[in-house]
């Protein structure tokens, strides 16, 4: 699941080479310490004060089709999502370069954050946009191996989802920008809000009450079938418990949040 990550000085010279001949050999270096899904993950910082985003993981490695989604999807999402500049292959890496942009490391997500409507505020639009027709997978390709066959409906829709709306994707600035779309999917308008309330839980220590009160800030949410929401957290929190099956290191307090926001619901 995790991708271990290495330093922009660690890519081989010919990817970093490929990067330079679009963005030019004088820059500056920050490297990113969150996400989870690329093994280079560095912000530039370039003379005339442009930044660009540079993640990438190695060409065949088992998490390359993220990437690959992640360049289909780009050109269709709404204006929170920073834009997709480029992508190429060098030196045995696939590296995709975005616009960087000006924000707080990530949301606030404890109950007095002062980023939660913010962030609320993005998922009601959210949920309300209809995916692009880019062979994005669905919500059951996603959950489906978690649940009771005759879930299959209760997960149907057309809708964009994120799927990932932990407290890293939200960067709080001039506009609340959501980042990392590699798990993009179609499916019901109310995922990402059913999502956010399990993260509210780990990544805000919110109670399950708390949580779902804020996710039904999100009218998808709010209005969603209750057995279709059941049957998605419950996939996810097996989902996780399966993950800690294979000993991921650090995942015990992804398992506990996810099981208890399921059985809240349940």
């Amino acid at each position: 699941m995790r991708v271990e990550h290495i330093g922009w000085n660690q890519l081989p010279d010919p990817a970093r080479a490929a990067v330079e001949s679009r963005v030019g050999a004088k820059y500056e270096t920050a490297e990113m310490a969150t996400g989870e899904s690329s093994g280079i993950a560095t912000l530039l910082f370039l003379p005339d004060g442009v930044k660009v985003f540079v993640k990438g993981l190695p060409v065949g490695h088992e998490r390359a089709e993220e990437l690959e989604r992640e360049t289909k999807v780009n050109p269709y999402l709404p204006d929170y999502a920073p834009k997709l500049l480029w992508h190429l292959e060098a030196g045995g890496w696939r590296l995709l370069g975005f616009r960087g942009v000006t924000a707080s490391p990530w949301a606030d997500f404890t109950p007095a954050g002062e980023h939660l409507e913010r962030v609320a505020t993005v998922l009601r639009d959210l949920s309300t946009r209809p995916a692009p027709d880019v062979g994005l997978m669905t919500a059951w390709d996603r959950w489906g191996p978690y649940c009771d066959p005759e879930a299959e409906l209760l997960l149907a829709g057309q809708c964009l989802l994120h799927t990932d709306p932990a407290a890293t994707n939200f960067l709080i600035g001039d506009r609340t920008w959501v980042v990392d779309w590699a798990w993009a999917a179609r499916g019901p308008g109310w995922v990402d809000a059913a999502l956010w309330g399990f993260r509210l839980v780990l990544d805000g220590k919110q109670t399950p009450e708390q949580a779902k009160e804020w996710a039904s800030t999100v009218p998808a949410f709010a209005d969603a079938p209750r057995e279709g929401v059941r049957a998605l957290v419950e996939a996810e929190a097996r989902s996780w418990e399966d993950w800690r099956e294979y000993g991921v290191a650090g995942i015990e307090p992804i398992v506990h949040a996810s099981r208890l926001w399921a059985d809240f619901l349940g």
